[in-house]
């Protein structure tokens, strides 16, 4: 028994581990290029967000830690109309219109791609959903949430991209 719990604290461990590299892996480093058309049909381009700080979170629907998160992150989207939020709904198995149900349940109102062969996932290095960048003014990933996210966490992110720290 005390094999398998010692067994059970190393595998947390080493998780807990590889999440905390994967969430500051990025910090620092210029943001990679973002172009994509929305669920709407208007063309984004990350380009055009420069001197405008911006959040970035990659979901899909029936990730059950994306859902537990989204209200919460429509919340800050709301507190903060100065950010740009932008959400990529990875295909990981969804279709385009059950991404597009996601963003009607959550009542997501910022722009939302659909990326069908996770190819801006894979652009990110996203390796774990949902995942949330912040990217300052100036094009810089300055921090990272990989995993469920509360208000107060996305709150403590963007303060790290609204006061250019």
């Amino acid at each position: 028994m005390k094999r398998v719990l010692v067994a059970a604290v190393i595998a947390v461990v080493a998780i807990v581990g590889i999440v905390a590299y994967a969430a500051t892996k990025d910090e620092g480093a210029e943001a990679p290029a973002l172009m994509a058309t929305t669920l709407d049909g208007q063309s984004f381009d990350l380009a055009e967000t420069r001197d405008t700080p911006t959040v970035i979170n990659f979901f899909f629907a029936s990730c059950p830690p994306c859902n537990a998160e989204a209200p919460d992150l429509v919340a800050v989207s709301a507190a903060h109309p100065d950010v740009a939020f932008l959400g990529v709904g990875d295909g990981h198995g969804d279709s385009e219109a059950e991404t597009a149900a996601f963003v009607k349940k959550y009542g997501i109102p910022y722009p939302v791609v659909y990326d069908g062969n996770s190819a801006i996932a894979g652009d990110w290095g996203v390796t774990a959903w949902p995942a949330t960048f912040f990217v300052d003014a100036d094009g810089v990933i300055r921090d990272t949430i990989v995993g469920a996210a509360t208000y107060e966490q996305f709150e403590a992110s963007l303060e790290t991209i609204q006061s250019g720290e």
